[in-house]
């Protein structure tokens, strides 16, 4: 389905962006203007590519290779997500414990934390986001709580411990913070979203076990656009969940990329074996769908969806369209 359609919305399928160059892509974050930054992470070597979208089908470039700046500052890491502050990149690195702060060309400008469960150590540490006053929220995973800091680093408060109640968590992994300042948190093995205020406090739950159609199975990232619309990465499900302010069920989207990627097309292309392997395949269908997808990330300024589709090496596009109708025909 390249159109889904529900209460209002619709999610109009745009395009794929990825294939060999995005080995191993497990985030991908906004940047200034059009830029856009990916986050590999390979037993081959992990990196953070940043690229370009453009408006027109085909139309992205990798402009720089961030382990190609400096190698040793991808050595023994395992980068997982991203927030661009408008001045730097934040990354965190689920094995070194920290948190690293690149400028927009690649260059390591300083590093946040340890390891350990104090304030401003961390356990593995995933998802990260800023508020309006650019303040940082990170989800300490095997800490099972979320930390607030400055962008100098000053520790702020914590909360969560382990659990399954009301403001207890489970290896949180993505966040996001909402327009009005609102945290939510990918409460990834207690299988929800969790929202919580600027102070910590526990505002709702989204999600429940199972496969059902408003379910989450191992849920990896939450992203909320303007009007509230609240998008998660349900992982093992491999979809993309989408759920009103409140909560309510929207729709889900399986994945609708009908063709290759520009760069994928390009590999295929380029070696005879692989095409005609490719097209002896009983069904192309399953190239379509998602698997195992790890990120979600709304794109305001250009009104579409980014999921990483991270299985296949790439991200699907979906462009967001209010007030949408059905079509009418007359049979």
């Amino acid at each position: 389905m390249l159109t889904t359609s529900a209460k209002g919305r619709a999610f109009d399928y745009n395009r794929v962006v990825g294939g060999r160059a995005f080995r191993g892509i497990i985030y991908a974050t906004q940047g200034s203007g059009d830029d856009l930054y990916v986050v590999l992470r390979d037993t081959y070597g992990s990196d953070i590519l940043k690229l370009t979208i453009g408006p027109s089908l085909d139309d992205e470039e990798i402009s720089l290779s961030f382990r190609e700046v400096h190698e040793q500052n991808f050595d023994g890491s395992w980068p997982s997500c991203a927030v661009f502050n408008g001045e730097n990149l934040l990354v965190t690195d689920e094995l070194k414990n920290v948190i690293n702060v690149f400028s927009p060309d690649g260059e390591l400008v300083k590093t946040i934390g340890g390891s350990g469960n104090g304030p401003m150590e961390f356990a593995r540490p995933s998802g990260i986001d800023i508020d309006s006053d650019l303040n940082v929220y990170v989800a300490d995973t095997l800490n099972h709580r979320v930390q607030k800091f400055s962008t100098d680093g000053s520790f702020i408060k914590e909360w969560g411990n382990f659990g399954g109640s009301e403001g207890l968590m489970k290896a949180p992994w993505g966040i996001c913070v909402d327009h009005n300042d609102f945290i939510y948190v990918a409460d990834h093995k207690n299988h929800r979203i969790q929202k919580f205020d600027s102070d910590g406090n526990f505002v709702m739950s989204v999600g429940e076990f199972g496969s059902a159609a408003n379910s989450l199975d191992h849920p990896a990232d939450v992203s909320v656009d303007k009007s509230g619309d609240i998008y998660v990465a349900d992982w093992v499900n491999n979809r993309i969940q989408i759920y009103e302010p409140d909560g309510a069920h929207v729709a889900n989207l399986n994945g609708s990329a009908i063709e290759l990627s520009k760069w994928q097309k390009q590999y295929v292309n380029a070696s005879p074996d692989v095409y005609k392997a490719r097209r002896r395949v009983a069904s192309l269908e399953p190239e379509t769908l998602f698997a195992l997808p790890t990120c979600v990330n709304f794109d305001e300024s250009k009104s579409r969806l980014l999921a990483v589709d991270s299985q296949r090496w790439r991200i699907q596009i979906y462009d967001k369209v209010n007030n949408y109708s059905d079509p009418q025909f007359n049979i």
